[in-house]
């Protein structure tokens, strides 16, 4: 079985800095999705994982590029979350998973630019045997 940790940094130009972490934590599965999204496309399934929410310990989406014409929501494969601009790497840890409403079995990626296409990167860390 995997270890998994995380941290963030924020520094505050000027002002404080401000450090947070998860110590050390068991990951049974580990999964790197990169998908490029064409200019136009709307609703791109990626697929993250079978099980439910409980199981998720992180999600991590990353983008080549940000803003308002980039957004994600959740799915549990039959309801979606409401849609969030993509305006900057999303971190989801075990706990932060329940504010998208909805079990997160797939993202849906959509592009409204008209002539740039933006590669997304998931990365998910998950029990693979939650019970």
């Amino acid at each position: 079985m995997a270890q998994m940790s995380w941290s963030v940094s924020v520094q505050i130009s000027g002002g404080p800095s401000i450090a947070a972490s998860a110590a050390p934590q068991s990951v049974e599965a580990t999964d790197r999705v990169a998908v490029t999204i064409a200019a136009g496309e709307s609703d791109r399934v990626v697929e993250l994982q079978p099980g439910a929410a409980a199981a998720i310990r992180l999600i991590l989406i990353q983008s080549s590029r940000y803003g308002p014409n980039l957004s994600v929501k959740a799915s549990d494969g039959v309801t979606d979350s409401e849609s969030v601009i993509l305006d900057g790497p999303q971190v989801l840890t075990a706990g932060t998973t329940a504010l998208l409403g909805v079990a997160p079995r797939q993202l849906k990626v959509s592009n409204a630019s008209a002539d740039q296409d933006a590669v997304i990167e998931v990365f998910i860390a998950r029990d693979a045997t939650p019970g």
